[in-house]
């Protein structure tokens, strides 16, 4: 990272908000709990990382399909620790958004390992996002959780733990609460987005400081970057695009400020072939001065589909 990008990082930390003592001593404990879950996972403890964890929370891998709940949680984590035998671990925290009960720790991460089934040494550098929400009884738990790499992963089903579950559907879908009609008619206009293959309008989502974490690449920051990323992605190839859906799994609205779960399939077809593409992530949308709401920070994944 550029010290120009940690200047700009540190300038936007709070979302706007002026720094206080509070949230200093805030993301200094936050910094302190992420040390402890890398420390957890490199000693393959278990127990002790998934006491960081609410016991409904959700969390979005790359490859992986979505976990809810500890129990989901924990499978997934135990097979992955097992797989891995990690040489080293390192996760940086770079931003902290703050909400009115919740802090989001977004930052990088690189883990060198050993994979269980052939002893070869692989490396992965990518993003994390931690939804940290406090509890006065318990402190800072995470809620929700994603993660994914800065490039293409080589036997991508290494990072999948088999489960009987698919991804909904939108019409099969049952959200904790209504979603907001807002967020299906900007969830309806990406759609458009992506059909149309119109770069312009789906970078017309962010606001001008926005943040994007794409699915296997690096972090597109600002609009000078996003808009041209987003025209050159949607312009790719010759594939077509025949049908399309993204939704909302789940949400927590503060302030001016939305944070989204959210969802998408995808099917595709070229000359002579055709497929399937889905996954999810999280957004963190912000109220405008017109009352409409950007794309302040956006992480993406994909699931893997045999």
């Amino acid at each position: 990272m550029t010290k120009c990008q940690i200047l700009f990082f540190l300038f936007i930390s709070c979302a706007g908000r002026t720094p206080t003592v509070e949230m200093e001593t805030a993301e200094n404990e936050l910094r302190q709990l992420t040390r402890q879950l890398t420390d957890a996972e490199i000693a393959d403890d278990l127990e002790t990382f998934l006491e960081h964890y609410n016991p409904d929370a959700v969390s979005m891998p790359e490859y992986q399909l979505t976990l809810e709940g500890q129990d989901e949680i924990g499978n997934f984590y135990r097979e992955i620790f097992a797989r891995q035998k990690i040489r080293s671990f390192e996760r940086v925290p770079r931003e902290y958004i703050h909400l009115d009960s919740m802090i989001v720790e977004i930052g990088t991460f690189k883990k060198e390992y050993s994979d269980s089934t052939n002893d070869s040494v692989q490396i992965l550098r990518g993003k994390y996002w931690y939804v940290w929400k406090r509890k006065s009884d318990t402190g800072y738990k995470i809620s929700g959780e994603s993660f994914g790499f800065f490039h293409h992963v080589p036997h991508p089903e290494r990072m999948v733990v088999l489960g009987s579950k698919t991804q909904p559907d939108e019409s099969r879908l049952q959200p904790k609460k209504e979603i907001p009609f807002e967020l299906k008619a900007y969830n309806a206009l990406m759609e458009k987005g992506v059909r149309t293959r119109d770069g312009v309008l789906r970078s017309g989502f962010f606001t001008g400081d926005g943040s994007f974490n794409p699915f296997a690449d690096t972090t597109v920051t600002g609009m000078a970057e996003i808009k041209p990323y987003l025209i050159a992605y949607s312009s790719r190839g010759t594939v077509r695009i025949d049908s399309i859906m993204c939704y909302t799994y789940d949400f927590e609205q503060e302030g001016d400020l939305i944070l989204e779960y959210d969802m998408f399939k995808v099917k595709w077809s070229v000359p002579d072939f055709s497929g399937r593409t889905e996954g999810k992530g999280i957004r963190i949308w912000k109220r405008q001065a017109d009352h409409s709401l950007r794309l302040f920070r956006e992480i993406g994944t994909h699931n893997h589909l045999e």
